[in-house]
């Protein structure tokens, strides 16, 4: 099933800064999260998954608990953990090669979207 993208980019990375959060989330550790490399294709999940939450999140018809909800779901769907998005997201403020790596994936998206 091919995802459209409406707007990739900037604003997915830029909602990755506020990371996903559910009631049962439990924190995970920093050694766990380094020991556990972010693949290519989970990198595509996270940028489609914020784009998608940037969505939710901007919506002014969504009540504010059902959007948490919605963004629960979309994680759902995406079959990514709330730890492992808010993992991925704090990577990326800080971890320039994946910045990079982000950046080309977003490029790569939407090429693909257009084509």
């Amino acid at each position: 099933m091919k995802i459209v993208l409406y707007a990739v980019g900037a604003a997915a990375l830029a909602f990755a800064s506020h990371p996903a959060s559910a009631q049962n989330a439990q924190p995970q550790p920093e050694a766990q999260a380094e020991a556990k490399p972010v693949t290519d294709a989970e990198l595509e999940t996270f940028i489609v998954a914020a784009s998608q939450m940037q969505r939710v999140s901007e919506d002014a018809e969504i009540a504010p608990a059902q959007k948490q909800q919605a963004m629960i779901q979309i994680l759902s769907q995406a079959q990514m953990t709330p730890q492992r998005f808010n993992t991925i997201a704090a990577a990326l403020e800080s971890n320039t090669q994946l910045q990079a790596r982000a950046d080309q994936a977003i490029s790569r998206l939407r090429a693909e979207a257009q084509g």
